[in-house]
């Protein structure tokens, strides 16, 4: 298992379910559903016109689609146009996060991989400094349909993988290591290695996913080598400063990812940390940022791959907007090979468009199915949570969605997380009482990949006779972790229906024996709720049943859950709590304020708990954000969750 950080880097609802749990063991418009098939292949089509601007509107009828030179009919057809984001009504609307993951959604997102070249940025203040610039103005441009990871070439320790939460993002790239690159006992060639390798890396990950819009962003200085021999007619204004040993190597990379780029239609659009560039000073001072070969590098990395290169220009503004502007409209279609066989082949693909003057960008070919392919489906099949998690992004077959909190535990670093997994599945109509088998694996990765624990259930949930439609239900279990960033990575499997689904979330772990003050992430309760199965280790640790919903209806019961701690040996004082709630024109509907006096607090864990009704039956239908805050002098804790009122 490995996260996409790695592997660049090195009738029916509640009443209709009566659960019987067996023995658990430890350890934008939406797009066409495009699924898995070994006959059908799937592509997105770019049209662009001569400047660059997507060209709307085309139908079925203005492809026509080449398999090693025979035209082959359009079997499925898609046209995707995503507008600008709206401004959002609330600021808490663009920038908060749900504090729930789902998977239902992830069909319909764009991917945008920000790859942060500090291998080869040198020690120059406004190249680095023009890193984060780049960064943070390509992730507050994502809209609200798009997906971006943030990998480093040399140190990716604190990468983030793809997710749409921007204080993630931003956090990640605020978080710049600082550049080696020029200091004598560090030799250029292996950052340079570190640099094309990971593109090259970050250009076959992405190619397993040939039926979305993906995009690699390169923020960096560029590599002083060479392409006039990887491709004819490469313009070069400088002498490559490479052993000509390392050279070749790099060249080859280089090869292999314009090949592998066009055969997935991945798109690399290079943009020059260094901006304007300027003549060199003289000695001593080091030539960082000269006009040359670097720039020469970064723009046949674009023309190469179909992007456009952002370079000559200290604005960057305009050139993140074109990105978005091009990768805006594009068109998803599937054919059906005229060779079946499954000899592992490649087979040339090649699209038109009945158009003048337009650029078509799309994959040039696919490989077959391998002959084996018939062995590797039943392998799966064997163990569908394992395929489920082994994906870069989740399995949307089922849907699902999750919250995770962690809380200490009194006497041991390690905290224990509540995670609340909500399950929805079509039933199958039967005149008699049908039991489901549901089979749940959690792992957690940290932002290596390492693996830092799993949690397994298996549960057996009976039907009425006679339920059809969708069901509900959510599963609650326990996993110990140490304090830290992780990925968890939560698999479902329905025996009867021979489906699957996975869903990724992140949580950070604090160490709450640390802060003077800190807090939970909210945990949120519903009655009526769905059906809940619960580890007993939970019990003993939760006053309450969590939920991963976050939509609710006005006849509910809703309440807030959230536990403070006060770190540190020094005596407990009082805690100031403040509790609001804003609705979608960022007004406050709730306003309320507590003091917590020192005996409140457990002395074993220094900790208590503070429960918050929600009456949401005096609220509109909308959305909201309940914020939190203790406060402890000049300290504030904060924690935020949104929701719905329907």
């Amino acid at each position: 298992m490995r996260s996409t950080v790695l592997v660049l880097c090195a009738g029916v609802w509640l009443a209709s379910f009566e659960p019987a749990f067996g023995r658990q063991t430890r350890g934008v418009p939406p797009p066409p559903q495009f699924r898995t098939s070994i006959d059908i292949v799937h592509m997105d089509v770019s049209v662009l016109d001569s400047r660059r601007r997507p060209v709307r509107g085309l139908t079925p009828a203005d492809f026509t689609i080449l398999e090693n030179g025979k035209p082959q009919p359009v079997a499925v057809f898609g046209a995707i146009d995503i507008p600008d984001p709206a401004p959002p009504s609330a600021p808490w609307m663009r920038d908060v996060a749900p504090d729930v993951g789902r998977n239902d959604d992830i069909n319909e997102r764009r991917l945008f991989l920000i790859v942060i070249d500090d291998a080869t940025v040198q020690l120059d203040l406004r190249a680095m400094t023009n890193v984060r610039a780049i960064s943070r103005t390509f992730i507050e441009r994502l809209g609200p349909s798009d997906l971006a990871a943030v990998v480093f070439t040399r140190d990716s320790r604190n990468a983030q993988d793809f997710t749409a939460d921007r204080a993630r993002l931003l956090a990640a790239v605020d978080k710049l290591p600082t550049s080696f690159r020029g200091i004598p006992e560090m030799p250029d060639d292996l950052w340079l290695q570190y640099s094309v390798g990971v593109l090259e890396r970050a250009v076959e990950t992405l190619s397993t996913l040939p039926d979305r819009r993906k995009a690699i962003i390169y923020v960096g200085q560029g590599v002083p080598i060479s392409l006039a021999s990887v491709v004819a007619g490469a313009a070069v204004s400088g002498v490559s400063l490479v052993d000509p040993k390392a050279q070749t190597r790099l060249q080859d990379q280089m090869s292999a990812l314009f090949r592998q780029a066009a055969r997935a239609n991945v798109t690399i659009y290079p943009i020059d940390a260094c901006g304007l560039r300027a003549p060199p000073p003289p000695p001593p001072y080091p030539p960082n940022c000269a006009p040359g070969i670097e720039v020469d590098y970064l723009r046949t990395l674009a023309a190469n791959t179909g992007g456009r290169a952002g370079v000559d220009t200290n604005d960057f503004a305009p050139v993140v907007e074109a990105i978005f502007e091009e990768n805006a409209s594009y068109y998803l279609i599937g054919f059906r090979p005229a060779d079946p066989r499954a000899d592992g082949k490649f087979r040339r693909v090649e699209v038109r468009v009945n158009r003048f003057g337009v650029e078509v960008r799309t994959r040039n070919g696919y490989e077959a199915a391998r002959p084996d392919a018939a062995k590797r489906q039943a392998q799966l099949a064997a163990a569908p949570l394992g395929a489920a998690l082994a994906g870069i992004l989740p399995k949307s077959d089922l849907s699902m969605q999750m919250s995770a909190v962690p809380m200490a535990v009194p006497g041991r670093r390690e905290a224990a997380v509540a995670i609340v997994i909500g399950v929805r599945q079509p039933i199958r109509e039967m005149a008699t009482r049908n039991v489901e088998r549901v089979d749940l694996l959690v792992r957690a990765f940290n932002s290596d990949g390492r693996p830092f624990g799993a949690t397994r259930l298996r549960a057996d949930v009976a039907v009425r006779a006679g339920s059809s439609g969708l069901g509900e239900y959510e599963i609650v279990l326990r996993l110990d972790l140490r304090p830290g960033r992780y990925q968890l990575r939560a698999a479902v499997n329905v025996g009867s229906l021979s489906t699957s689904g996975s869903l990724y979330h992140d949580v950070d772990v604090p160490d709450f024996s640390a802060a003077p003050v800190s807090l939970s992430p909210l945990m949120l309760s519903a009655t009526p709720g769905p059906t809940v199965a619960s580890q007993k280790e939970l019990k003993a640790i939760l006053p309450i049943v969590p939920t991963a919903q976050r939509e609710f209806a006005a006849t509910q019961r809703v309440a807030a859950l959230a536990r403070i701690y006060q770190g540190g040996k020094s005596s407990l004082a009082t805690i100031a709590l403040h509790m609001t709630i804003r609705n979608e024109k960022d007004e406050i509907v709730m306003d309320r304020r507590d003091d917590l006096a020192p005996e409140r607090f457990a002395a074993g864990s220094r900790s208590t708990d503070y429960q918050l009704q929600l009456r949401v039956d005096h609220l509109a239908a909308g959305a909201y954000l309940l914020i939190v805050e203790a406060i402890s002098g000049s300290i504030t804790a904060r924690r935020t969750s949104r929701f719905l009122i329907r």
